[in-house]
């Protein structure tokens, strides 16, 4: 009970002295980094990112987790990534963690808000999420520098016929060699079927499709007959967008958001 009454006391002044850093709690997080100002600096952005994208996925605030997620803060001037990692029992996320690295700004504008959308995923789904869709639908809350790349690589995938079909992209269990043209794929997919049904619709489409099957899904959530089908109107959908990518500016920010999710299942 004594635990449960610190969770509500939200973002408090709780600095603590860390060995290289500081601490910094806030009601869902807390945040180890070099200093108290970037922690708290980060521990504020997860709360934000975890509020707005529930509210953007779910249509609701997730209640405050019994448990604080760890975030760990390395500061580089390097890329920026992330790493979360979950375990699950009984339908629900058992322990999670978080990593993040690079510069501030990109961490607080990309690798942040991708690794917190994991979290707001594995509350939904209480396991593993398909990968495609987990980055791929992850990727959509970073900002318009990475959604332009992430673009610019399907193009690049399609144009290489690099890609896989989406009967086999949805069953991928393991990350491909070709990591940066599956987040890529998975990004595009995502992309598509939101914009085709919006994203509570998409959240039913991977829970159906991982529980009765990839074309039952698209037929039941889209009106498409099979995957077959769903994978030449992504197809199509992409051609006609590509004048609309190839016309944006080029990216002149040598900065690359990397982030994944680790799962280990303990159901």
């Amino acid at each position: 009970m004594e635990a449960r009454r610190k969770l509500i006391l939200g973002l408090t002044l709780l600095l603590l002295p860390v060995l290289g850093g500081a601490s910094y709690r806030s009601t869902n997080f807390t945040v180890e980094a070099p200093t108290s100002q970037i922690a708290r600096q980060v521990a504020e952005r997860a709360e934000f990112c975890r509020s707005a994208v529930a509210k953007a996925w779910l249509g609701e605030v997730l209640p405050p987790w019994p448990v604080p997620c760890p975030i760990k803060v390395k500061m580089t001037r390097g890329e920026a990534g992330g790493i979360t990692s979950f375990g699950f029992a009984g339908g629900r996320v058992s322990d999670q963690e978080m990593s993040v690295e690079g510069r501030l700004d990109r961490i607080l504008a990309s690798a942040l808000p991708h690794e917190v959308t994991h979290t707001v995923f594995a509350a939904f789904f209480g396991g593993p999420m398909p990968r495609w869709a987990d980055e791929g639908a992850s990727l959509l809350s970073e900002d318009r520098l990475e959604h332009q790349r992430h673009d610019k690589i399907v193009s690049d995938l399609l144009g290489r016929r690099g890609d896989f079909p989406l009967a086999r992209l949805f069953k991928m269990e393991d990350y491909p060699r070709d990591l940066m043209g599956f987040y890529g794929q998975g990004y595009s997919v995502s992309r598509f079927l939101i914009e085709m049904g919006g994203r509570p619709r998409f959240l039913q489409f991977v829970r159906d499709g991982m529980k009765s099957g990839w074309d039952s899904a698209a037929r039941v959530h889209y009106a498409l007959d099979d995957v077959r089908e769903l994978d030449r109107a992504w197809r199509a959908w992409h051609k006609v967008n590509t004048e609309t990518i190839a016309s944006r500016e080029p990216d002149t920010d040598g900065t690359v958001v990397r982030a994944s999710s680790v799962v280990s299942d303990e159901r």
